[in-house]
C-alpha cells in the first residue's frame, strides 16, 4: 500500500471515528433532554399535574435504555467499517473461525473460547 493510500485509509478511519462521537454525543443529548422540563409539561398534560413522578421516570429510563442500545449498535458499526477498511483477516487459533471484523472475531472468542469447565482458553 502507498503512503499516499494508507493516508487517506487513516484519514477515513479518523472522520468514522468522530461521526460515531458525535451520534453517540447526540443519542446522550436526546437521553439528557428526557429529564427536561419539557417532559414535565407533558406529563403535566397527560396526567394532570407535574408531580407524577412514576411515569416520568419510567420514560426516562426508556429513553436512557435506547440511547444505550443505539449507541452500542453505532460503536460496532464503526468498527465494522473500521476493520473492512483495514483489510486484515482475524483467524481464530483455536479453532476455523476467520473474519475480516474484529468485533465479530472478539464476540467469537468470547462466546465459543470462554473458560469453563469443559472449554479453556489453553487448548
Amino acid at each position: 500500500m502507498s503512503a499516499l493510500s494508507t493516508e487517506k485509509s487513516s484519514l477515513y478511519k479518523e472522520i468514522l471515528d468522530k461521526i460515531a462521537a458525535l451520534v453517540t454525543a447526540a443519542f446522550g443529548l436526546v437521553a439528557a433532554l428526557a429529564w427536561n422540563d419539557a417532559i414535565k409539561a407533558v406529563f403535566k398534560e397527560i396526567f394532570g399535574t407535574a408531580d407524577a413522578i412514576g411515569p416520568m421516570l419510567i420514560y426516562a429510563i426508556m429513553v436512557t435504555i435506547i440511547a444505550v442500545i443505539l449507541t452500542i449498535i453505532v460503536a460496532r458499526a464503526a468498527s465494522r467499517a473500521k476493520s473492512m477498511m483495514r483489510q486484515e483477516i482475524f483467524q481464530c487459533k483455536l479453532c476455523e473461525f476467520t473474519t475480516k471484523i474484529e468485533s465479530e472475531f472478539i464476540e467469537h472468542t468470547m462466546k465459543e473460547h470462554a473458560a469453563s469447565q469443559d472449554k479453556f482458553l489453553s487448548k
